[in-house]
């Protein structure tokens, strides 16, 4: 049992060779294990598993929008990337789509988690259709959830693939969906950004692996929302008492090879950029 230097806790879990576990204990009595953490995650519902290495948020330009099959089946990936575009293109009052009908509007241009123009792009669906439409008829729509950073809103917008336009867009607040894989590789980022937890990380890896942590590519992680009532009764709950309202994710971080990093008590408030470590 070793102590980086750090406070960091690097608990290693056993690969199935039959070899036992070594663990490690943070100073300050930080002795959570990740595994038990991550188990309790699997089965707490509203997760999304995600290496950090995965597909980007959907981006970039299609074909045009004339192309767009006519089929009642999933979205293409053409047609999800088209719709993405067409719904991160897009803010309120302009291209002559309806006004959000709920929560607030920002004026200052919407955000992604990475503080660049246009909202986090979290999910592009087909939209449900009446059981009486006709399995024939073409259905161009498509329906875009999307968070806006600078307002923190949670954004559905209903968009058209052939005319480009969005058709209808609502806004809520205080409603968080699981993060994406771009939304956690911007977790780890805020992570290594901070001065003690980032040298913690970066020292565990470099203990298991001899090399330098420079990249949330070099790691396996998942993620899931996290809610400030979550924390109630817990030390340092104070810190992430605007979870809910703020976009929060906690991460669950593997070194490739089978090895955890225990980030259990670690918040990361990405709509602040900070994050928060809670019951110490």
């Amino acid at each position: 049992m070793t102590d980086n230097g750090n406070g960091w806790v690097m608990t290693i879990n056993a690969t199935g060779d039959g070899t036992a576990d070594a663990k490690g204990h943070r100073k300050r009595g930080w002795r959570v294990s990740a595994a038990v953490g991550l188990a309790a995650v699997l089965t707490g519902g509203g997760i999304v598993a995600l290496q950090a290495t995965g597909s980007p948020a959907p981006g970039g330009r299609s074909a045009p929008a004339a192309n767009v099959a006519s089929h009642t089946g999933p979205l293409t990936s053409k047609e999800t990337r088209e719709a993405s575009r067409i719904a991160v293109g897009t803010e309120d009052g302009q291209r002559g789509e309806k006004k959000d009908t709920q929560g607030k509007k920002n004026d200052g241009g919407e955000k992604n988690a990475a503080g660049g123009a246009g909202a986090e792009v979290l999910d592009t669906r087909r939209p449900a259709r009446a059981k009486s439409a006709a399995a024939s008829t073409p259905d161009s729509e498509a329906e875009v959830q999307l968070y806006d950073y600078a307002s923190d809103s949670l954004i559905t917008r209903l968009v058209d693939l052939r005319s480009g336009k969005v058709v209808r867009s609502t806004r809520q607040q205080e409603v968080q969906p699981p993060p994406t894989p771009a939304e956690v590789r911007q977790a780890v980022k805020v992570i290594l950004a901070d001065r003690r937890l980032g040298d913690g990380m970066r020292a565990s890896y470099r203990a298991e692996t001899k090399k330098r942590l420079t990249s949330p590519s070099q790691l396996l992680v998942q993620g899931m929302s996290f809610l400030g009532s979550r924390a109630e009764g817990v030390k340092g709950a104070e810190q992430v008492s605007q979870c809910g309202a703020h976009r929060c994710v906690q991460l669950f971080v593997r070194i490739p090879g089978g090895k955890w990093i225990d980030t259990s008590r670690i918040v990361i408030d990405l709509s602040a950029g900070r994050t928060a470590v809670i019951g110490l």
